[in-house]
């Protein structure tokens, strides 16, 4: 398990429940709420973060200059 930080939302990256060999991220709020899932699962860790990183900008605009 990893956790990439970001402002006040956080990305976690857990193997799948379905299969192990694969990825999903998780969004975590300031104070550890679960504010988002991966849809599907993605092969590699890598992927699972980038894929997470990605909504967490686009839908919470975490990383982003004001």
């Amino acid at each position: 398990m990893s956790i990439e930080t970001m402002h006040a939302h956080t990305v976690e990256i857990v193997p799948c429940r379905d299969d192990p060999r694969c990825f999903r991220w998780i969004i975590r709020s300031h104070g550890g709420t679960v504010v988002e899932k991966s849809p599907y699962a993605f092969v590699t860790r890598n992927g699972a973060r980038i894929s997470g990183e990605c909504w967490m900008r686009e839908h919470f605009g975490d990383g982003q200059a004001a």
